[in-house]
């Protein structure tokens, strides 16, 4: 599938998803709902996908899982699906707060360098001002350059950590929660709907 297929696929389905808080996932088989074939991934890995890029989570969702004519889901799919979901959403949140915490752990050791590297630029470009020697005078302005960037680089990285890094998996784990509560319906597509 081309990028503006796979893009089209995408907002139709985000369509889908915020007029009927539903989601299609088409399968080959029962076991790709957990498993690659080939190419294709998952059938978790789509719906992930699609919620993942989704601006807005839906309070309740609906998966439409459309297969082969013949095929089945039974309730022991639906069940490891579920524990699947539920495993990889106390992932993502673990990883999501690992993220978070070491930001918050960090932060007072990170200001304290931020600000004895702030010193060393100041002083650096202060005394760069006052000194006749050209070298010097270069040395000392790039050493209060980089301890600038050092000071910024320092203490902004765990404040990023803990306030915007952890999110990404914080919604990635609200996503498989999501889908681990999710009502799950089974259509079958006939010969003639895969052809076309």
């Amino acid at each position: 599938m081309t990028r503006p297929q796979v893009a089209d696929a995408l907002r139709t389905a985000h369509q889908e998803l915020t007029r009927n808080r539903t989601i299609e996932v088409v399968l080959g088989s029962p076991e790709q709902l957990l498993k690659g074939d080939g190419e294709d991934g998952s059938g978790v890995d789509a719906l992930v996908g699609i919620l993942d890029s989704a601006l807005r989570l839906p309070d309740s969702l609906v998966i439409r899982i459309a297969l082969p004519e013949g095929s089945h889901v039974t309730a022991a799919d639906i069940r490891s699906f579920r524990t699947h979901c539920q495993g990889k959403a106390g992932e993502s949140w673990r990883e999501a707060m690992a993220l978070r915490q070491g930001g918050i752990r960090e932060l007072p050791r990170a200001l304290v360098l931020s600000v004895v590297a702030a010193v060393v630029g100041v002083v650096s470009g202060y005394v760069a001002q006052d000194t006749d020697r050209t070298l010097l005078m270069v040395l000392l302005y790039g050493v209060a350059f980089v301890s600038v960037i050092a000071a910024w680089t320092i203490g902004w990285t765990p404040i990023e950590q803990a306030t915007f890094d952890w999110r990404a998996p914080g919604h990635t784990a609200a996503v498989y929660e999501l889908l681990s509560e999710a009502h799950v319906d089974v259509v079958h597509r006939s010969e003639s709907s895969d052809g076309g």
